[in-house]
């Protein structure tokens, strides 16, 4: 079997614009491992209430372990503004 592996919510950061609530950061247990992705910085949610209708955050992000920088990505959060509408 695989190893088990969590995601924790840490923090909060409210956006200014929608006043939706998203994680300041995650970290990620697994193998043994405590790893924290941080946003490289808090304000990168996309508003398309005027096209799309959906507002969501999506960003650069950095990959920790311990305070020591092993990578960099992208985070995708949606369903913090309000439910999507299929």
């Amino acid at each position: 079997p695989g190893a088990a592996v969590r995601w924790e919510a840490v923090g909060q950061w409210r956006s200014p614009n929608s006043l939706a609530v998203y994680p300041r950061a995650w970290i990620l247990h697994a193998a043994g491992r405590r790893l924290e992705i941080r946003p490289l910085m808090p304000n990168q949610e996309f508003d398309g209430r005027s096209s799309t209708g959906i507002v969501y955050w999506e960003g650069a992000v950095e990959l920790y372990d311990a305070s020591r920088l092993i990578g960099r990505g992208y985070l995708e959060m949606t369903g913090y503004a309000q439910a999507m509408q299929l």
